[in-house]
Formats: C-alpha cells, structure tokens, sequence
C-alpha cells in the first residue's frame, strides 16, 4: 500500500489550520466593517445621495415635503428657510430620469400633505444618474437596478468590495456635513458659502456667452412625468425654475420650446409652476452662471417661500 504523499498532507493541515481561519475572520472583519459603514456613515449622513436614495424608498414621513432635481435644487433650496417639514433630495449631477425616480417612489407613498417640490432646469428633460455611489447601498433593489441600467454591476451585491473606490466619497461627504467648512448643510440641501473672486467669476460669464444652451425634452422622461401628474390628482406639484445669472439667457438659442413645455404643465390643475429664472441678482449672490451661493439662496428662498405661502403650502 502505497504512503501518503506528506507535500499533499501538510498543505490539507495548512487550509484546514490556517488558510480557512484567515478567510473566515477577513470575511467577518469585512461584514461588520461594512455594516457599520453603511449605518454609520453612509446611510446617517443627510447630505449624502445614497442617504437620499435609501430615504425616499424606506421612509415615510406623513408631513414631509419633499425637493427633487439636480444640484440646482441640492445647492439652490433651504429647507428650514421654507418650512418646517421640509426635505431637500436634489442630486449633483443627475437630470430628469433621477428627478422622476425619487418622485415616482414619493407618489407611492400616503401623505398628510399632498406637496411636491420640483426643480425645474432650462437644459430640459434629459439623462443623467450623477454619482453612481448614491445608488450602491441600495442597488439590490428591482427599482434602483432598472435606474441604473447599463451601470450596474454584479460586484454592487458584494459587501465592502462594493464600495471599493469609494469610500473617499462617503467620507468626504460626512466630513462635510459635519464640519460645514465649505458648505451649509441643511437637510439635504448642500449650498457653497464661497463667494468668487470677480475676475474669475467674470471669465465664467464670457465661457456661459459662448456656450449655445437648448430646451430639449426626452419623449418618454416627458411622458413619464404627464403620466405621474394626472394619475396622482390627490399630489400637489409645484415647478420651481430657479435663478440663472442673466449671461445664461445670451445664447438660450430655443426658449419657446421652453414656454410651450411650462404652459402645458400649468395646463394641469394639480400643477403649479414659479419662473425665477431671471431673478435679479447680483454677481456675488452666484457661485456660476447657473448656481447659486448661500448668499443667493437665501434672497431666493425668502421670495420662494412667500410664493409658496400664496399658493397654500406652509
């Protein structure tokens, strides 16, 4: 009978002993990790999307009037300055098929209050998910696999390896929220303290003079939101366009497709609509040609919040 090979023993005692331990306990160390870094960090910080992503799917709040839209609305809207019950969800980066996401997930909802805040942008209707970091936590998820599309990946449903890459983001996030160095966090809105210089804010209006900007409206993202508005009569939806520097407007080469999309949004009877696209404001109250700073925001806020007022929404 032939004698166990020793080299084929001795690494069986090595799996067994040592290599199926170290697996285990880096497996483990790595789910705890990732489980309090989701809670704690990721899933606790207001002004981080995945934060605003995880809320608007796993939260109810009766009362609660929510702010959709892109940085526009992120950097744009103060929250506290409009109410008590207010929630801003604007996203950096996204367009209009993230807007309708976060307001499709809303209409499921059963509210004490029937109000809806949309932030409206001049560029139109379009595509755009921003941050894919907003989605990982909660890309398991059939609606915000479908969001994602094409940027999924089959890794997203790996703990701790899924944020690999990542990690700078959500803690930077925090750091910011809870230092508020650079920006004042208000629930979800995050709005830039800094002021530029005049100069380089100079060179951003003669970039924005050259820059040709279009209406344009996706078919199917303009059906979608149609369909939204008058199959939830009960909801209330309020259009917001918030303030661009006026060099904005210099090559605004279609802004009849524009008027023609905003009359037919007031043509529903849940659909209100407010244009402060030509708010007049100073250069200093514009971090650019199409945001605002937190000097701007609260002048804007303050008329905001009055045409709010006029119109029922407390």
């Amino acid at each position: 009978m032939p004698e166990p090979n020793s080299s084929i023993s001795s690494f069986k005692q090595f799996l067994i002993r040592i290599l199926l331990p170290l697996i285990l306990i880096v497996s483990g160390c790595g789910y705890i990790f990732n489980f309090f870094f989701e809670k704690k960090i990721v899933l606790q910080n207001q002004g981080c999307g995945a934060y605003k992503v995880n809320r608007i799917i796993n939260s109810d709040y009766p009362d609660e009037i929510p702010i959709f839209g892109s940085s526009r609305a992120e950097g744009g809207f103060i929250p506290d300055s409009l109410g008590k019950n207010y929630f801003n969800y604007g996203l950096s980066g996204s367009k209009y098929d993230v807007t309708l996401f976060f307001l499709e997930q809303e209409c499921m909802k059963k509210k004490t209050t029937p109000w809806i805040i949309l932030n409206l942008d001049l560029d139109g209707l379009l595509y755009g998910l921003g941050d894919i970091a907003n989605y990982i936590p909660n890309s398991g998820l059939p609606q915000v696999k479908s969001l994602l599309g094409e940027e999924y990946r089959a890794y997203f449903r790996l703990p701790l390896l899924k944020y690999y890459g990542r990690f700078e983001t959500y803690v930077r996030s925090y750091v910011n929220e809870q230092v508020e160095l650079t920006k004042v966090m208000d629930k979800g809105a995050s709005i830039e303290k800094n002021e530029l210089p005049s100069w380089e804010f100079a060179e951003l209006v003669t970039q924005r003079r050259n820059s040709p900007t279009l209406f344009i409206c996706d078919t199917l993202l303009t059906q979608k939101l149609f369909r939204l508005i008058t199959t939830h009569a009960d909801r209330k939806f309020v259009f917001i366009i918030s303030p661009y520097h006026s060099s904005f407007f210099d090559k605004f080469l279609n802004p009849e497709m524009a008027i023609r999309f905003t009359d037919t949004l007031r043509s529903f009877s849940n659909v209100s609509l407010f244009d402060f696209s030509k708010m007049p404001l100073s250069d200093s109250m514009f971090l650019n040609t199409s945001h605002l700073n937190f000097k701007g925001a609260v002048v804007f806020n303050r008329q905001l919040r009055d045409s709010l007022k006029a119109i029922g929404v407390k």
